[in-house]
């Protein structure tokens, strides 16, 4: 995979034809709430974000992970990472872009650990791009964003990137600040052989100002989000840095 040319097409700065601040304006509470708590500082001129993250992941056992995320909610993700499985130092990525997923780590950058293509992981990884774009949420000001309201502290987005149409769910506090994001994702969570539809999701312990947005400081996310089986679905501890 080139994964440079992967990086370039989400960095695509394609220029916005619609007015962010006069859009805004149309959401229904607490969708406005939501936008207008986490932009303080207004509308940042971008179409995509970059944002480093670290913490444990769990591959095997825990692990120490460092990484850098970019995000396009239109295009996709790119996630490259190192981590310390013991002493030993795997580096990777996961992407999704062009209407293609895939995963690919190596021990040293030589020995293969996990590789994953086709059409299921494709399909999970387009579910992940939306799960992705709660750290840029003023990219989520966007005419082919569907935002509908469940009750007043908890509200959905819907869009397209390729064939994906599951809603983004995103519950939040009286003042609008996220507490928890969960999908229904694509995969076969626990290795089971047959790929279906699981919730995934994130738990958002805090929040900060980042480049002008608050965005996501420290969260945890896995499968079977706020099921009992998140005991053993969770696999991912970050935090921004």
């Amino acid at each position: 995979m080139d994964i440079q040319k992967i990086a370039k097409n989400i960095q695509q700065d394609d220029k916005r034809d619609f007015d962010p601040m006069q859009l805004l304006k149309t959401y229904p509470e607490p969708v406005s709430r939501y936008l207008r708590y986490h932009l303080p500082e207004g509308i940042p001129e971008r179409v995509w974000g970059v944002v480093r993250l670290k913490g444990i992941i769990k591959i095997v056992n825990w692990s120490n992970f460092k990484s850098t995320l970019y995000v396009n909610p239109f295009k996709g993700f790119l996630w490259e990472a190192k981590v310390k499985m013991g002493i030993l130092p795997v580096k990777g990525y996961d992407f999704f872009c062009e209407d293609t997923g895939a995963m690919q780590w190596k021990i040293f950058n030589i020995i293969p650990v996990m590789k994953g293509s086709g059409s299921d992981v494709s399909r999970s990884a387009e579910g992940r791009s939306r799960m992705e774009a709660i750290f840029f949420p003023d990219l989520l000001i966007h005419p082919e964003v569907k935002w509908e309201v469940v009750s007043d502290n908890e509200i959905t987005a819907t869009w397209k990137i390729d064939q994906e149409d599951q809603p983004l769910h995103l519950k939040i506090g009286n003042d609008g600040a996220l507490q928890e994001v969960f999908i229904e994702r694509w995969g076969n969570p626990g290795d089971t052989k047959t790929f279906g539809y699981h919730r995934f999701g994130a738990q958002i312990e805090s929040e900060a100002l980042h480049h002008g947005v608050i965005s996501p400081k420290k969260g945890n996310a896995g499968w079977w989000f706020g099921e009992k089986q998140y005991e053993d679905g969770e696999f991912f501890r970050f935090t921004v840095y």
